[in-house]
């Protein structure tokens, strides 16, 4: 799992470098909307980097040689505590979305009276500071249970009308993909900065769709309405858009004040940098053409899991040797394990294919993608002493480093 979350992070930082950047400073010109769909690009490059190679492999002859002596050990990488942190910190970022989701579910009050909005879908709730679309799979509208007393009628219209287009916009759903991306990868800081600039342009792409057609005084009423929706506003991020957020409050003002025309240059050339970087990732994901075997030794395995001795091998002084052919996949497994040559022959066998299978070796990466390796030997000697003629010291170590034959 640590290798697979290592091999995201280069497309991954630099989607969201990409994405911060237009952001941050050129929305106004590129267009919120486009701007707000740019996002898509994120998830997009992410399936690009982990499409399936199964029809790719790399093909070598490379031999390895281990003693085996009475005493097995296992040799384990030292990932674990790497692993163990990083579920510690999806567990963490989970229990917050999980209990701030049964906060505000447990403070719903009452169902709204029907002339807020033709719709049926909203509620009052006593946890909510401001209006805000609640859930990500059927969503429902909270509102504060003096919403009516602090926003004039023309004022609330235009507030469930922007919490209604989140919902027609599929927002709870996109900001479904938005949080599972950053509890997978909450390590880098580029996601939790593009988090917030995911969610910046969310509420520019609402507004914009909003107040498209409002004369200036319902704009007006619309900037007052935030203020005033931001003063009451909570500090902490919300896994729910809100509608004063005050993240994002400067931003969103400063475009209802200054309409600023979009240009067709910046917008051309922000869906042909996003697109090109999407060619990018899946070209560098297609097989290559040929890879030379005796240019890539494989590294020591990093589960190395010593066969048993046979005890009636060892009764009778018995020494030999088991000769294996096996692969390694995507994922760093052996497989398609068998026993080439053995001596004597089917006394060792069995010990060396069960520890065998129970090795796991760092997966082979090649233009961002892990290659399935073939045709790879190892052999195990079961030596009931140090081997002389090679002054070893230790039973159970790696008898000669990697080589090629040919």
């Amino acid at each position: 799992m640590i290798e697979w979350l290592i091999q995201q992070q280069i497309v991954l930082s630099v989607t969201l470098a990409l994405l911060i950047t237009l952001e941050h400073f050129f929305t106004a010109k590129i267009g919120v909307k486009l701007m707000y769909k740019l996002w898509g690009i994120l998830p997009a490059v992410l399936v690009l980097n982990n499409l399936p190679s199964s029809f790719t492999s790399i093909a070598t002859d490379s031999f390895t040689r281990y003693v085996v002596g009475l005493n097995p050990n296992v040799v384990v990488a030292d990932s674990l505590p790497l692993l163990l942190l990083w579920w510690a910190g999806v567990a963490t970022i989970f229990a917050v979305i999980v209990t701030q989701a049964i906060r505000l579910g447990r403070s719903v009050t009452r169902k709204a009276p029907g002339s807020h909005s033709s719709c049926d879908n909203i509620y009052y709730a006593n946890a909510a500071t401001t209006p805000m679309l609640f859930g990500f799979i059927r969503p429902i509208i909270l509102l504060p249970t003096q919403f009516a007393n602090t926003y004039c009628p023309a004022q609330q219209r235009l507030i469930l009308e922007h919490e209604q287009t989140h919902y027609q916009q599929c927002d709870h759903l996109w900001n479904s993909a938005a949080l599972i991306i950053t509890m997978f990868f909450w390590f880098n800081p580029l996601v939790w900065f593009g988090f917030r600039s995911f969610r910046i342009n969310q509420e520019l792409a609402c507004d914009n769709r909003v107040l498209q057609n409002k004369n200036s005084e319902e704009k007006l009423l619309y900037a007052k309405a935030l203020i005033r929706c931001a003063e009451h506003a909570s500090t902490h991020l919300n896994t729910y858009p809100t509608f004063g957020e005050k993240s994002t409050m400067i931003k969103r003002l400063n475009l209802i004040k200054q309409s600023t025309p979009r240009s067709k240059l910046f917008a051309m050339a922000a869906v042909f940098t996003a697109t090109a970087l999407s060619a990018n990732v899946a070209l560098a994901n297609l097989p290559a053409a040929s890879v030379k075997a005796d240019s890539y030794i494989p590294t020591p395995p990093i589960v190395r899991v010593a066969p048993v001795y046979p005890s009636s091998a060892a009764s009778n002084n018995t020494e030999g040797f088991v000769l294996m052919q096996f692969d390694i996949t995507e994922t760093g497994a052996t497989d398609n394990i068998k026993v080439v040559e053995s001596e004597p022959e089917g006394v060792f066998d069995e010990s060396a294919l069960q520890a065998m299978a129970k090795w796991k070796y760092k997966p082979r990466i090649q233009g961002g993608q892990a290659q399935r390796q073939t045709g790879l030997t190892v052999q195990l000697d079961f030596k009931l002493g140090p081997d002389s003629d090679e002054n070893a010291t230790n039973t159970d170590i790696e008898k000669a480093s990697v080589s090629q034959t040919r």
